[in-house]
């Protein structure tokens, strides 16, 4: 899963998160494109696997459990 946090304040959180720990995250998958053209697609089923198969998710608020 590759996250984008959607304000400074949920980046600083994705950035405290450390190993072991339990998160929660609210957000949408999304289609993120760059200026030259290229896409990159978030997966959408849970059984896909190689190329392609990464969730992007657009992270609007995350809790530390």
């Amino acid at each position: 899963t590759h996250l984008i946090p959607s304000s400074p304040s949920i980046e600083k959180k994705i950035k405290s998160v450390r190993p072991g720990q339990v998160v929660h995250i609210k957000g949408t998958l999304v289609e993120a494109s760059a200026p030259d053209g290229r896409t990159w697609r978030s997966s959408l089923t849970r059984d896909d696997s190689g190329n392609g198969a990464c969730e992007l998710v657009r992270v609007e608020s995350l809790e530390i459990r």
